[in-house]
């Protein structure tokens, strides 16, 4: 028999709605099966407590060592690490992102705090010293940069002035008793970092006005990783001159003073004395650093100004700082969580002392007064 066109029409559209409820009733099922299993699998994740740390790089290869200890003795929280400088770890913990910011110099903190005072989430910061750290003057494995392998202030700032008129590069030999040669390029880090802050502290005059925007038309490296491959790829046709902290620069933790691959180590001349960049003679610095001790003249140690704290920020009241150097004379209040605390409390232990050492730091139990 003939059928209309229009009852066939009805019954395309039964049968099409009927295979459609069947298909979403399928369908439905298949995504609450995978929305159980989704939810089985993520319900571990999502049973830690989380914790991000930002900021220093010079603190990351420490913070790495206590990540693997503290999780293992706390297997409900879980520590994420990240780098972007000690600028980026102040930022990072007023703008509520970070639980802890890393800063490897007070004065990146206080500078902060001095850009913004207006701002309670600058003002409001708690800080701690957890270690500490010395920064070296290195550069490429050729020596052509500086055919003594020893760097004085003097010849840094008219290197750096002259290389950021010239392409970073310098055009002229200065004329200290180790010169550097003409062609070299001068390497800096971005603007905030603790390590340049430390080291162009140093060296004073130009270099120390430009400690924290640093000069322009000089390459900037994004932290110390970088700063150190960057002076590795250096030739005696393209010199390069950098600094880092010693962590980097020395390979296999404080008990070691071998240099990483590519580089050379550079003595620094102050007082009519050049200073060896050891480990041994860096915490010996740090210890009459942290006293208040003037500078030592003796080859035993290395100058306190390219020495320094190594610093976990909260939220809570600022502590108070001596000078510039960073040193904590009284301490503030966090108002940071109990995990939060916890992990900070952990990480200035004694016990946990080999996660700063094996990284090339020094853990405050190394040079600090524990009474």
């Amino acid at each position: 028999m003939a059928v209309s066109p229009i009852v066939a029409t009805l019954v395309l559209i039964v049968v099409a709605v009927i295979g459609a409820v069947a298909v979403g009733t399928i369908m439905g099922t298949f995504s609450s099966d995978v929305s159980k299993q989704a939810n089985a699998g993520q319900a571990a994740s999502a049973s830690q407590t989380q914790v991000l740390v930002a900021g220093s790089t010079t603190l990351q290869p420490a913070e790495l060592n206590l990540q693997s200890d503290y999780q293992k003795l706390n297997p409900g929280v879980q520590l994420n690490v990240q780098g972007g400088g000690s600028g980026a770890g102040v930022v990072a913990v007023a703008n509520g992102i970070a639980d802890i910011g890393a800063s490897s110099s007070a004065s990146a903190i206080t500078s902060a705090q001095a850009a913004n005072p207006n701002d309670p989430n600058f003002q409001n910061l708690y800080y701690t010293m957890i270690g500490g750290r010395g920064v070296v003057w290195i550069q490429d494995a050729s020596k052509v940069a500086v055919a003594g392998n020893v760097i004085d202030a003097a010849d840094l700032n008219t290197a750096y002035l002259d290389a950021s008129t010239n392409g970073g590069k310098t055009t002229a030999a200065t004329t200290g008793a180790d010169p550097i040669a003409s062609g070299v390029t001068m390497l800096q880090r971005e603007a905030s970092s603790g390590t340049m802050s430390t080291a162009f502290g140093w060296a004073g005059s130009a270099m120390s006005a430009n400690k924290t925007p640093g000069f322009s038309g000089i390459t900037t490296e994004p932290g110390n990783a970088q700063m150190l491959a960057a002076v590795q790829a250096g030739t005696s046709a393209k010199p390069v001159i950098g600094f880092v902290d010693s962590g980097y620069a020395i390979s296999g933790g404080i008990l070691s003073n071998t240099s990483a691959s590519g580089i050379s180590l550079m003595g620094v001349s102050q007082d009519s004395i050049t200073y060896v960049p050891t480990h041994a003679n860096i915490e010996a610095a740090l210890k009459d650093w942290v006293k208040g001790n003037s500078q030592t003249i003796s080859t035993s140690n290395y100058p306190q100004k390219l020495t320094g704290g190594l610093y976990w920020i909260t939220r809570g009241n600022s502590p108070t700082v001596s000078n510039a150097a960073g040193i904590i004379t009284s301490s503030g209040s966090s108002s940071a969580s109990s995990v939060v605390t916890n992990l900070i409390n952990f990480a200035k232990a004694p016990t946990e002392a080999t996660a700063y050492e094996n990284a090339g730091m020094y853990s405050i139990y190394d040079f600090a007064p524990t009474s």
